[in-house]
């Protein structure tokens, strides 16, 4: 094995240490209810905040909601 092959797997592991870390973190919100999704001002079903208007009802959303 050399110096590498070590930095190599050393970065590996930190990078799944990093991700799992997202993920548990993840969990404990959504557990906690932290976590909702956006709903239209109109129609009040699940839309996206990175679009000015809902895809269901095509009403403009306000920003600043979330």
């Amino acid at each position: 094995m050399d110096a590498n092959t070590l930095v190599r797997d050393g970065l590996e592991v930190l990078i799944v240490v990093a991700i799992g870390g997202i993920l548990w973190s993840s969990v404990k919100k959504l557990r906690r209810g932290e976590i909702s999704a956006y709903t239209c001002a109109a129609c009040g079903r699940p839309t996206s905040r990175a679009y000015p208007r809902c895809k269901h009802c095509d009403a403009v959303q306000p920003h600043g909601r979330a």
